[in-house]
């Protein structure tokens, strides 16, 4: 034992007030790797345990969590230097390696982490809600980490996207303050339909489909008669829809369709295609039938 702790007490760096034994090495270590590991359980309980019992959203039981993460993380990180023997009261030491390391090419690094924070905090984009990117991707926020965002998309695709770009593009978010969506479904019937009995029938098709919010007197459905086109009369439904039928327009405007196809079908109307016609004028005598003798 008495071999141990002289072990133990082994300088291997010393740098002015700064003295490292293998046992403060080791303590530090210690300390390091359990508060790691207490910050991710912390993180878990308010998640999984807390925010369902006292009621708390999605969005913000995770950003608590990340921010008693980021907290625990950086005690335990204060405690360990200070095992190791340095003197955490003396910030200036420490402000002055992070700005070299940042000036080495961490900018990146310190961008993404406090574009984390500011997401965490300005709550513009947050876990759970549905977004749109420039580049074209669209999906549910499921993560904000330190460094990046993990977006998924409809088709369970994870992206992965640096927490500066949130804050230097354009996002479009559909669930930021209204979580329904107005929709706009075009279709056509045939020139000579009678225009009023499409418009009861649509009507009232479209306050028995899916999804459609009917709780609010200034979305209610309407149906839009858009264009007398070349070879049809062209409407569009307007609706406004629910999650989590906003987050699936294509397949919503599938089921849509599909009823309105089936209720034109059902009461007679023509659903046109379009049509040609064509005159001849004059034809090559080649292609002339010879007259009957």
């Amino acid at each position: 034992m008495n071999e141990l702790l002289s072990q133990m007490n082994i300088v291997i760096f010393q740098a002015g007030n700064v003295i490292m034994t293998l046992g403060s090495l080791v303590a530090s270590a210690l300390v390091l790797t359990m508060g790691y590991w207490f910050a991710r359980k912390i993180r878990i309980v308010i998640q999984k345990v807390l925010a369902p019992r006292f009621n708390i959203n999605r969005s913000t039981a995770f950003a608590l969590g990340t921010m008693a993460f980021y907290v625990m993380v950086i005690l335990t990180t204060l405690c360990a230097l200070d095992l190791l023997g340095f003197d955490i009261s003396n910030l200036a030491i420490v402000a002055g390696a992070l700005s070299v390391g940042i000036g080495l090419g961490l900018q990146s690094i310190a961008n993404n982490f406090v574009s984390g924070l500011l997401l965490l905090f300005d709550r513009s984009i947050k876990v759970g809600d549905y977004i749109e990117l420039s580049e074209g991707y669209r999906g549910s926020i499921e993560q904000i980490r330190v460094r990046s965002t993990i977006i998924r998309t409809n088709d369970d695709i994870e992206v992965i996207v640096p927490n500066s770009h949130f804050l230097s593009a354009p996002v479009i978010n559909w669930t930021l303050s209204e979580a329904s969506r107005r929709m706009h479904i075009p279709f056509g019937v045939g020139y000579g339909s009678d225009v009023d009995k499409l418009f009861d029938i649509i009507v009232e098709l479209a306050h028995k489909l899916p999804d459609v919010k009917l709780d609010d007197p200034e979305r209610m459905p309407r149906l839009w008669f858009t264009e007398m086109g070349e070879s049809s009369l062209n409407f569009e439904l307007i609706l406004w829809v629910k999650p989590p039928a906003t987050m699936h327009s294509r397949g919503t405007t599938s089921v849509m369709l599909r009823a309105i196809h089936k209720a034109l079908q059902e009461h007679g109307f023509e659903i046109p295609f379009p049509q040609h016609d064509v005159h001849i004028r004059t034809m090559p005598d080649t292609m002339r039938t010879p007259a009957s003798s």
